[in-house]
């Protein structure tokens, strides 16, 4: 598999770079709704704002791959550099809510209130509500929250597509003298 990966990369190194950010996206969406799922950790407004950028990396990711020119393909991994970057700078404004470093957001609790049609209903609706804060983190692993986590790989991610983007201009570069 790994000789296939490098023959690919030394072909059209976007490819690649395009395929691990769909990958990686779709790793971060799919950990989050077992958390959320499977494991109760109901996320706050700040966890759904970090899940959006993972969602557009996805359909950049798949756009790119079924149109298949390095073009596309270079311009999806910008995107998908820009879109780790945006979750990154989020990730770090929710861990520090978190830490108590920024006030969060005003709206701090999640309920969805479309559906209510009178007042009881919005009452009881209010009453059931288990309000989900921004700055009480529900987990921790290895003395980390999930916001920590997911600005570290956000922007690990980021890094590594720059370092590659940087790497293949200035092999370009150097080629052409």
């Amino acid at each position: 598999i790994i000789k296939s990966l490098v023959q690919i990369y030394k072909k059209n190194p976007f490819k690649i770079i395009v395929i691990i950010a769909f990958l990686s996206s779709f790793l971060a969406l799919f950990m989050a709704y077992i958390s959320q799922y499977f494991f109760g950790l109901e996320p706050c407004i700040l966890c759904y704002y970090q899940r959006k950028p993972f969602f557009v990396v996805i359909a950049i990711s798949l756009l790119a791959l079924l149109l298949k020119t390095k073009k596309y393909l270079k311009i999806a991994t910008i995107f998908c550099a820009l879109l780790f970057l945006t979750n990154a700078i989020i990730a770090f404004y929710h861990s520090g809510v978190e830490l108590k470093w920024f006030d969060g957001p005003k709206f701090c609790a999640t309920q969805n209130l479309e559906n209510i049609s009178d007042l009881e209903q919005l009452r009881q609706t209010i009453l059931s509500t288990k309000a989900i804060k921004c700055d009480e983190p529900q987990f921790y692993f290895l003395k980390l929250t999930m916001a920590n986590w997911n600005f570290l790989y956000s922007a690990g991610l980021f890094l590594l597509i720059l370092a590659i983007l940087i790497r293949e201009k200035l092999s370009k570069k150097y080629e052409t003298k």
